[in-house]
């Protein structure tokens, strides 16, 4: 009995520092703005979130990041036309940089969606819980869901025994 606490302790520790990493992990085009000091490790935290090939960046991957932010897509699609950059990774250099044309609610559902399954819970329970957290924040469940997000140990906790109160109705 005392080693199961102890891993449901060690479950919870290792759940929290994995939500903390990752709500801080966002990267957005004042952090890639070639005159921030921390350039070049904002590139490779960028490089690293939207995966790109062995997570590491290259000159065009830098002209795409600065077209994004630009707004410039003509050359962005000249770039990709000449075989520059590949259209999968300016895709993903956008949905990292938070430029995906996705409604607020649509980004909020994936990252809590994702941010669940890291913590541990099923994909099943994870999409349920993001849908509560997205579409009904006010129930007994998004606010549990809430309080998970924002690092609240026993809402990991209780999230993780799957409540009753958590099964989203599709119909």
């Amino acid at each position: 009995m005392q080693l199961q606490a102890v891993l449901v302790k060690i479950g919870i520790g290792v759940s929290l520092s994995m939500a903390v990493t990752f709500s801080h992990a966002y990267i957005n085009c004042e952090d890639v703005d070639y005159e921030n000091s921390d350039y070049h490790s904002n590139m490779e935290k960028l490089a690293t979130q939207a995966r790109l090939p062995d997570n590491y960046y290259n000159r065009y991957h830098q002209s795409a990041v600065s077209d994004l932010c630009n707004g410039d897509e003509e050359t962005l699609e000249s770039a990709i036309d000449y075989g520059d950059i590949k259209r999968s990774e300016v895709e993903a250099l956008r949905e990292s940089l938070g430029l995906d044309k996705r409604s607020s609610v649509g980004g909020s559902y994936q990252y809590s969606r994702q941010t669940f399954s890291r913590l541990g819970l099923s994909s099943a329970a994870s999409d349920n819980i993001a849908q509560f957290y997205t579409k009904k924040l006010d129930s007994q469940c998004g606010q549990l869901a809430k309080r998970a997000l924002e690092g609240n140990p026993r809402a990991i906790e209780e999230l993780q025994t799957s409540p009753s109160y958590c099964i989203w109705d599709y119909d």
